[in-house]
């Protein structure tokens, strides 16, 4: 009878919603585990799992989970990625050995929780259709496989979502805490900051004068990136060793320019897929996300939301090399909000979520196969 009080109160939209959400997860699950079963060979449900999507930067964060940062060798690069998801796969773990499973359990209750708080927020901003529609969205968008593979997608997506929740909800030291653990799972948390002063000060009408000791809590992401330098300085003895790495070993700058230029050159000279991952896709996606900043800014969406978005798109293109892209669009998810509150047309609504659905199976099958998927 308790059980069924605590279940009655939820909408049947917000009910919808969960389907959408797990139905969408377990058609990513399937089709990887088909896939890694095929390609693995047959074998037991426990190998199959052990292999599910462990691909590319997928065994780096589980090596450090079992080793943490090391200044010598081929693991010195992984100084490049932020420790707190690495710290909770370590947090779940009993047997190394199956390290995997517990990267995937992580992240996909860490995504859970990441729709559950853009649902609300969603809502909060518009309606439960406008919330429905962007949990819809996100779920099906072409990159969406990452909020189920053992990436930090999940991790940041809950920390960042629900850290605008708390502070549209005037509770500072929440979404300052949420900052801080955003801020730790990678560089774009960092983006918090700007946002959630401008949250702050949107809600004091913009008088300075209205600035209590709360404001503290907007520069939370400051502490987060502060121990990441920390630990570059105490594992390297230079705070910035994660700048360096990333030039050398992973080829990645500041230059957006080159990054246009190089993706074009794949696009136009390269062999499919890598034609399409590494060239067209990147290129698409860079422009879809600029067309939904321009279009936040025309329909006059809260600032926050706004400034936030920008300043994602420009981190997500600002690099030497553009193949992932699509990943990072994915993270500027007030655009989802957006879709979700101004598509009224069930017919469009249709051929989006079908397209989407479409590249969404496509892409998990190349992850899946360790092929190149951004």
């Amino acid at each position: 009878m308790n059980l069924k009080s605590k279940i009655l109160p939820v909408s049947h939209t917000a009910k919808l919603a969960i389907f959408v959400v797990l139905a969408a997860k377990l058609l990513v699950l399937a089709l990887g585990y088909v896939v890694t079963y095929v390609n693995e060979g047959p074998a037991a449900p426990l190998f199959v799992l052990e292999h599910l999507f462990n691909r590319w930067d997928a065994p780096h964060y589980q090596t450090l989970a079992q080793n943490g940062y090391v200044n010598g060798g081929d693991e010195a690069n992984f100084i490049v990625f932020f420790p707190l998801y690495p710290l909770l796969i370590k947090a779940v773990t009993f047997d190394f050995a199956y390290a995997n499973i517990s990267a995937l359990a992580v992240a996909n209750i860490c995504s859970l929780i990441a729709f559950i708080y853009l649902y609300k927020l969603a809502k909060m901003e518009f309606n439960e259709s406008a919330a429905l529609k962007t949990v819809l969205f996100l779920s099906v968008f072409p990159t969406a496989y990452f909020l189920t593979v053992p990436y930090t997608e999940g991790l940041f997506f809950a920390t960042v979502i629900a850290c605008f929740y708390y502070a549209r909800k005037n509770s500072w030291a929440l979404a300052g805490l949420l900052g801080f653990l955003a801020a730790l799972t990678r560089l774009a948390g960092l983006l918090v900051l700007p946002a959630l002063l401008v949250e702050y000060y949107h809600q004091r009408g913009w008088k300075p004068q209205k600035t209590r000791l709360n404001v503290v809590f907007a520069f939370s992401a400051l502490a987060g990136f502060s121990i990441y330098l920390g630990i570059n300085a105490v594992v390297t003895g230079n705070p910035f060793t994660f700048m360096a790495i990333e030039a050398t070993h992973w080829s990645n700058t500041f230059d957006p320019w080159k990054g246009l230029t190089g993706a074009f050159g794949w696009a136009t000279g390269g062999q499919f897929t890598s034609n399409l991952t590494i060239g067209i896709a990147p290129i698409a996606f860079a422009v879809f996300g600029l067309i939904m900043v321009g279009f936040a800014i025309w329909k006059r969406l809260r600032p926050t939301y706004t400034v936030y978005m920008f300043l994602s798109w420009g981190l997500a293109v600002s690099t030497s090399w553009w193949i992932s892209v699509p990943r990072y669009v994915m993270a500027i998810f007030p655009l989802f909000i957006l879709m979700g509150a101004y598509s009224n047309r069930k017919a469009i609504n249709a051929v989006i979520v079908a397209a989407s659905l479409a590249w969404l199976c496509f892409f998990t099958v190349l992850f899946a196969l360790g092929w190149w998927a951004f």
